[in-house]
């Protein structure tokens, strides 16, 4: 009989790690003790028998000692989750898991790379003359560039900064262009982030003190340099500022950098997004007496952007209610000194309207897109995701043939915005849905030349999928993109009585999702629907053999018969 989390005998205290370890080593060491601790501390005998993982592997996990492997990780996590019974939470937790994990291993490989090689004495060299004209002997000069350049390899090595092991990191960068005066307003953000950081395990902040400042000008030249600055510190949110003085007024910018790193399923987010506050200069330089109630403003300003952040960790943990909540204060804070907003507030709009549509609520969702549009007719990112609201309202086959040719007309106008990667596959395989959804809709002067359409999108998608080097999240997020691309084509196959190529296309299609490689619940259930239709498409073909074969598929993948 399974034990109650209560009933187990709780397990000793883990040894101190040895302070040489490597920094990421004892960063997910430390993570693995921690929800060892907080799911009742079971002893590593019983975490064994829950993990199916033997007893060494697991406490060397937690030792530091030794990078573990992914399934060592996975069966310590799924072992503490089972121990404190939360077997209903393992698939989420171990998604965000796997990411932490993947991060480290990076860190990992990098620092085996840096280790020393072993010194060789060389041979001595045999006696050359000397040429009495040459002041500095050729080998002389090698000798001192390479030294140089090993010296210069050093320090850079020396100079890269640790990677940040969150779930959710969040970058603080010094602010650009502030008075002495005025030049903690950076850290009021770090701060405020910082405490809310405290309560939320996944979540770790960094900055602004020791990070380098960035110097560059232009929104594209600066989006790069922020970017690469996230992805030194492995960071999926970077935040800082510029003050544009204008005469007696200066303005406030706020800018937001969000990576791939965890919003490529939702890669309209990804880039550089701002926020802009005009004050007058005195209130900047810290003068609140000159006018308390513009000085006030500036603090609900500053609230609203760390109450932005955190609704951006909660999207990013899967929280999508929590993630509501703090976009609508962030919107209901930035609304207040509205008559100084100067723009680009209909970014919280965007992420709002995404974690309302998460819930499935996308009536809403779309009016609160179409808010942002009204701040921003030609902001791309709303188009799609009013487009996304509109199509994902509709049940196929039941009507809905006016919001169905509105988001086509939506996705059709980003797509020559969309950039390419994952905004284009996005965008297009938008357009192949919407147009399989209408051909559906009865209507007949539609449907043959909107399936064709159909066909022409998703190609479109598979085809940005095989040309595009991607790697890291980014490949993931490809790869799921094109998967529901060559679903919709085994669709298409299947109507049009090409249940061979249905077939194919099925297969073809859990394949991409197996190629992810981590396990989502999302992912989880694409999987299973996919295989439930590859099931009636055999089935269809009386391929009884082959349609047994996918049921014990589909019990493997916890999708019942």
């Amino acid at each position: 009989m399974a034990e109650t989390p209560g009933a187990a005998r709780r397990g000793r205290r883990e040894a101190t790690m040895d302070a040489a370890l490597p920094e990421h080593r004892v960063a997910l060491a430390s993570r693995l003790r921690d929800l060892r601790d907080e799911s009742g501390r079971p002893s590593y005998r019983r975490l064994s028998e829950l993990a199916h993982c033997s007893f060494a592997s697991l406490s060397a996990a937690a030792a530091g000692r030794r990078f573990p492997t992914w399934e060592t990780t996975r069966g310590y996590v799924t072992g503490c989750l089972r121990h404190a019974g939360r077997e209903a939470d393992i698939d989420l937790v171990l998604g965000q898991w796997r990411r932490l994990w993947e991060d480290i291993d990076v860190r990992e490989k990098a620092h085996r790379l840096d280790r020393p090689a072993a010194q060789v004495s060389a041979p001595p060299a045999p006696a050359v003359p000397v040429r009495k004209r040459s002041r500095w002997p050729i080998a002389a000069v090698v000798a001192v560039l390479v030294l140089m350049a090993t010296m210069a390899a050093g320090d850079a090595r020396r100079s890269a900064p640790q990677a940040m092991t969150g779930l959710f990191n969040i970058l603080v960068v010094p602010f650009e262009g502030f008075p002495s005066s005025a030049g903690g307003l950076e850290h009021t953000l770090a701060r405020e982030l910082e405490q809310w950081a405290r309560g939320e395990t996944a979540v770790q902040t960094r900055g602004p003190d020791d990070v380098g400042r960035v110097a560059a000008r232009g929104a594209r030249a600066r989006q790069d340099a922020l970017t690469r600055l996230a992805a030194d510190h492995n960071a999926d949110v970077v935040l800082t500022g510029l003050l544009r003085p204008d005469g007696d007024t200066w303005t406030v910018v706020i800018e937001v950098v969000l990576t791939e790193r965890v919003f490529a399923e939702t890669p309209e987010f990804v880039g550089r997004h701002e926020f802009a506050l005009t004050e007058p200069a005195d209130v900047i330089r810290g003068n609140v007496e000159i006018n308390q109630q513009l000085a006030g403003d500036a603090v609900r300003y500053v609230q609203a952007v760390v109450a932005f952040v955190r609704g951006l960790g909660r999207y990013a943990l899967d929280d999508y209610p929590g993630a509501e909540r703090e976009f609508r204060t962030a919107d209901g804070g930035l609304a207040e000194p509205a008559r100084r907003i100067t723009g680009h507030t209909e970014v919280v709009l965007l992420m709002l309207g995404n974690a309302v549509g998460r819930t499935g609520r996308y009536a809403e969702a779309a009016a609160i897109f179409r808010r942002a549009l009204a701040r921003s007719p030609e902001y791309p990112r709303a188009t799609i995701g009013l487009a996304e609201a509109l199509r994902a309202g509709v049940t196929c086959g039941k009507g809905g043939v006016a919001p169905l040719r509105q988001a086509l007309e939506l996705y059709g106008r980003a797509l020559p915005a969309s950039g390419g990667g994952l905004v284009e596959m996005k965008t297009r395989l938008g357009l192949g849905l919407a147009y399989q959804c209408l051909s559906m809709s009865g209507t007949p002067r539609w449907t043959q030349a909107d399936v064709q359409l159909a066909d022409v999108q998703f190609a479109g998608v598979l085809r940005v999928h095989r040309g595009w080097a991607s790697s890291g999240e980014a490949r993931r997020q490809s790869l799921r993109l094109a998967a529901e691309a060559r679903a919709g084509q085994a669709l298409t196959a299947w109507r049009s009585g090409d249940l061979a190529g249905a077939a194919v296309a099925y297969e073809e299609a859990v394949s991409m999702l197996h190629a992810i490689g981590v396990v989502r619940p999302t992912i989880q259930e694409r999987e299973r629907i996919f295989l439930r239709n590859l099931r009636d498409t055999y089935v269809a073909m009386n391929e009884s053999s082959q349609a047994e074969a996918v049921d014990a598929r589909l019990l493997r993948a916890g999708g019942g018969s």
